[in-house]
């Protein structure tokens, strides 16, 4: 849509930066405003509690704000059934409760809307006084057939140990619980999995508070073990993550974006980690990056790795598929409002990751009243129309159109504009899908202008999707609330995971290979 606007995750403009693998510069700020999140909340949370008048002029307060704002709530819950889950926390309420109790009730809450861009955080106020002084389980996992994994080398438990019970907590309630407080599309599950994989201490710090030592039971080569882990802070606990042992195998897992060639199968890869970039700077990135790796003679085929894109500008789509396709892009889609006012200005703290100033409220609205106009039932309704074509940004693509065979690979972290662009390609006759389940929609969602408010008592902030799109395109398995599904749908092994090998990467490389012997799962669980 108008660029003025940006149309997608503008909250998650964050990530990490300046391990000891040389996260880049633009995705180290995550882990401070993670790690200043999980510890404000262990300072002012724990020790802190709400009335019950409070907490239920807050519940009331947030069903106000999704029921008058939010473009589309009532997609997989009636209304009436949304409205009878908030009375009934309401009522439940005890006199007192607990910031973090209050919390993660709002936040399950919020997951019965099966909206991923609907989103309850901490307040950016606290975030301002938060220190490091909380402690967190210090080791990333991975999910594999429903059990966790030790994803981590050089710890207390070794790489490949499965997790039995974490402090007394068996794991498959750990799955449970910790994904309930996860957001997703309809009925996504490889989103929710990745994102405990991708935030597992974070996760279990938001559910059961912070620890100075876990006591873990886990198993290894049959063999059960008893072990007192020590708790680590926050920032180490997200750099963690990133020292994951297959992460370490090559570049393009750590980098913003990423061109490496592999000349044996004439073969480019084009790791694409997000899309939260103005538009020049990676447009420069990438011309720069893909110019010099394709200069070599006879590049037949290039893998496009979007496994940890989480979404940003659609306006890069627009160069992207003009490289791989050759032509402009055109992805219809009809959208709608249920407001073209803001309100709750008094609450509300930002548009779109700008400050929710009296000027940008007045350019959002304008642009709602320019772009949606109220039909015979009382909705505000936009016509079908190629939204790309607002988006033209005048880039001379003509060094970098790819002729030749793509491979796209997919996760349950592939989000948003991400998701987008996996539907958009895969109905290309060159392109295959590689991987999972993506983690956002493949019919619609609801985002676009994203709506920052502070709930009045807890000061949560609660992020409200505007727009409803429905993508015209939608490729050939389109089922409702499900993502987008690949063409080989591949799933890690314990195998894969003790052996430090990227399952979905090495099958790509097989299917350029042609080895006959290579079969995928076609599971579409984690």
């Amino acid at each position: 849509m108008n660029p003025i606007i940006h149309p997608d995750d503008q909250n998650r403009n964050r990530m990490i930066r300046n391990t000891a693998i040389k996260v880049s510069k633009s995705t180290f700020s995550i882990i401070v405003m993670m790690v200043l999140s999980l510890s404000a909340f262990a300072n002012n949370g724990f020790d802190h509690s709400l009335s019950k008048q409070q907490a239920a002029q807050d519940l009331s307060f947030y069903f106000k704000l999704i029921d008058e704002q939010h473009g589309n709530p009532y997609a997989y819950i009636s209304r009436a059934e949304f409205k009878q889950l908030v009375d009934a926390s309401i009522n439940s309420l005890p006199e007192n409760i607990s910031y973090q109790h209050f919390s993660n009730l709002v936040i399950e809450l919020n997951q019965k809307l099966r909206c991923g861009h609907t989103a309850v955080s901490i307040d950016t106020q606290i975030l301002k006084t938060a220190t490091e002084k909380s402690d967190f389980f210090p080791y990333p996992v991975s999910i594999i057939d429903n059990e966790v994994y030790i994803d981590f080398d050089g710890g207390t438990l070794p790489l490949g140990s499965k997790i039995v019970s974490i402090n007394g907590i068996p794991s498959q309630q750990l799955l449970k619980e910790l994904t309930a407080l996860t957001v997703t599309d309809g009925f996504i599950e490889t989103k929710k999995y990745r994102e405990v994989e991708q935030k597992f201490g974070y996760y279990f710090f938001l559910k059961y508070g912070a620890s100075a030592e876990f006591n873990v039971i886990s198993n290894l080569n049959g063999k059960t073990n008893t072990t007192a882990v020590q708790g680590i802070p926050g920032n180490q606990m997200m750099a963690n993550n990133y020292m994951r042992p297959v992460y370490q195998t090559n570049e393009r897992y750590i980098h913003f974006t990423h061109v490496d060639a592999i000349d044996s199968l004439q073969t480019l890869v084009l790791t694409l980690n997000t899309f939260q970039a103005s538009p020049e700077w990676f447009f420069q990135k990438i011309y720069d990056q893909y110019s010099a790796a394709s200069k070599g003679a006879g590049v037949k085929n290039l893998v496009l790795d979007l496994r940890n894109n989480e979404g940003g500008d659609r306006r890069l789509l627009n160069f992207l598929y003009k490289m791989i396709a050759g032509t402009d892009l055109v992805d219809p889609s009809s959208t709608s409002t249920r407001s073209l006012k803001i309100t709750h200005e008094d609450q509300l703290r930002g548009i779109n990751g700008a400050v929710g100033s009296e000027e940008v409220v007045a350019n959002a609205e304008q642009y709602l009243e320019k772009h949606f106009s109220a039909n015979a039932k009382g909705e505000f309704v936009n016509d079908t129309q190629n939204w790309h074509e607002e988006f033209e940004l005048g880039f001379d693509l003509k060094d970098l159109k790819f002729e030749g065979q793509v491979y796209v690979l997919t996760s349950g972290k592939t989000f948003s504009a991400a998701a987008d662009f996996a539907r958009i390609l895969g109905q290309l006759d060159n392109v295959i899908l590689v991987g999972e389940e993506t983690g956002g929609a493949n019919a619609g969602r609801t985002a676009n202008m994203l709506l920052n408010y502070s709930l009045p008592n807890s000061a949560l902030m609660v992020q409200v999707p505007v727009i409803s799109e429905t993508f015209q395109n939608k490729g050939d398995r389109n089922e409702i609330g499900r993502g987008v599904f690949p063409d080989f749908a591949v799933k890690k092994t314990y195998t894969d995971l003790i052996n430090k090998q990227d399952a979905v990467f090495n099958f790509t490389l097989g299917l350029i290979a042609h080895k006959p012997n290579l079969v995928a799962s076609t599971s579409l669980g984690q």
